[in-house]
């Protein structure tokens, strides 16, 4: 029978019933003065209950914290045994620079200039958009409740047509219908278009001048509302969170705006940006990937992701390579994940790495052995609720969680947990400029870009602590 106990008398009472230990005369007068008390306070009639030495010490123990079983993140956040089914989709004959999901619709372009839309969960390829004469460097799946805006200007069905944009290096910003495939506007830039956001009901784009543009995508003519030469050199990346934007460039800089009175103000630049560890400056590298969450990450053709606390100034680095030269080529966050495509130049194969957000625990590695270099990600979930990914480079390829109530096929792919990537990223980046390699040690991965692997460092084999013990394959 459970009992209660109470730290200030030794009584115990027993609950369903009023068996009590047996007291002396002298404590059982006592107890009835304390009821006397108590009544004449205002308190419970309820006596405190007492308990025996024995007892107490015996509490005080049930009353310790159960120390935590030490295990892998992988376990602890549910990623044990974990299995992605991996489809690809073929149908361009180019390299892909961009991709879009969401739900079930995923779209996808690159150098041969056509827009593809798919079905991800038949892999089927819907229909194929031609417009850009250009390379399409950016795609975006508009917001359900931006499209319900725009439904009424062209006609549309507010619930059920999707609407998208791209740009492309044709100096045009299209806005696209993908139910039927219409283009439903055509915006011209005058810059070659090197990626876009969506903040509020306007779109941000980035030229490869460094221009930071903002259009009115409610307005029919989708008229300029704010320009400015942001950087020095091509705008990389965009990131929205709410009112706020982050802008990357080419020579390394980043740039955070906020949206006010439809104009962008910056707030803040990364001049003298500084490692946690040494104090010391950070290099500058082209930025390939951006995401933003609390902590601005970014991706370069270093080994590790920088994550950037705007407000102090300083840089922290999450491992995400184990050799001596290494790319991230594109990065996403969905729900309290980060995922971060990786790229093994010795071997010329991607790799998957997820962590926990806010906490930035390392938790798994996705690799199905047989993709190229990632350029390109973006995430959402299934019908079932479980993580999609999207990748596109040399292939499109489509990465859907199992659930563990589904039957898992043969040729899913497992997750792994490799222990190295848990350990401390080795500050090797202060100075860029003493390992450059030629531009031919790696493909393309932008039409902008400027090409170097400037990261050298030895791979940390110390593994840490209690994860030494998880470094097989889950």
């Amino acid at each position: 029978m459970k009992r209660k106990f109470d730290d200030n008398d030794d009584e115990f009472t027993s609950q369903g019933g009023d068996k009590r230990t047996n007291f002396d005369d002298e404590n059982q007068d006592k107890i009835q003065t304390s009821k006397e008390v108590m009544k004449v306070a205002g308190e419970p009639s309820q006596p405190a209950p007492q308990e025996s030495p024995q007892k107490s010490a015996s509490k005080t123990k049930k009353k310790s914290p159960k120390k935590k079983k030490e295990g892998s993140p992988v376990t602890e956040r549910g990623w044990a045994n974990v299995k992605f089914l991996v489809r690809e989709l073929e149908g361009h004959n180019d390299l892909v620079y961009a991709v879009a999901c969401q739900g079930s619709t995923v779209i996808s372009a690159g150098r041969d200039t056509m827009v593809k839309v798919w079905d991800a969960d038949t892999g089927a390829e819907v229909r194929s958009l031609g417009g850009h004469t250009g390379t399409v460097t950016s795609l975006m799946i508009l917001p359900h409740h931006v499209c319900q805006k725009l439904a009424s200007q062209h006609d549309l069905n507010p619930e059920s047509d999707k609407l998208a944009l791209s740009g492309s290096t044709d100096c045009s910003i299209r806005l696209w219908c993908l139910n039927t495939g219409q283009t439903l506007r055509s915006i011209y830039t005058y810059n070659s278009v090197e990626c876009l956001g969506l903040v509020g009901s306007c779109v941000v784009s980035g030229s490869d001048g460094g221009k930071v543009e903002l259009w009115d995508l409610m307005s029919e003519e989708s008229k300029s509302l704010f320009t400015t030469i942001g950087h020095d050199e091509a705008v990389t990346c965009i990131k929205v969170d709410g009112n706020f934007v982050v802008t990357t460039s080419a020579d390394g800089l980043i740039k955070l705006w906020e949206l006010r009175d439809k104009s962008l103000h910056t707030i803040y630049v990364s001049e003298n940006v500084t490692s946690v560890s040494t104090s010391k400056p950070i290099a500058n590298r082209d930025i390939k990937s951006l995401a933003y969450r609390n902590y601005i990450y970014y991706g370069d053709e270093g080994l590790n992701v920088k994550a950037l606390d705007w407000k102090k100034g300083m840089v922290h680095k999450l491992k995400h390579h184990l050799g001596d030269f290494g790319s991230t080529g594109a990065m996403c966050t969905t729900g309290d994940l980060l995922v971060c495509a990786g790229y093994d130049l010795d071997n010329g194969l991607a790799y998957i790495n997820f962590w926990s957000l806010p906490e930035e625990v390392y938790l798994a590695t996705l690799n199905d052995q047989d993709t190229s270099r990632v350029m390109t990600m973006d995430c959402t979930t299934t019908e079932m609720g479980e993580l999609r990914i999207v990748t596109g480079g040399q292939e499109v390829k489509v990465w859907d969680r199992i659930s563990k109530t589904r039957y898992s096929p043969q040729d899913a792919v497992p997750i792994e947990f490799n222990c190295q990537f848990s350990t401390r990223a080795q500050d090797s980046d202060i100075n860029s400029d003493d390992s450059e390699t030629d531009d031919d040690a790696e493909i393309e991965a932008r039409p902008h870009g400027r090409r170097r692997w400037s990261e050298n460092s030895e791979t940390d084999q110390q593994q840490a602590g209690w994860l030494g013990s998880w470094c097989t394959v889950v």
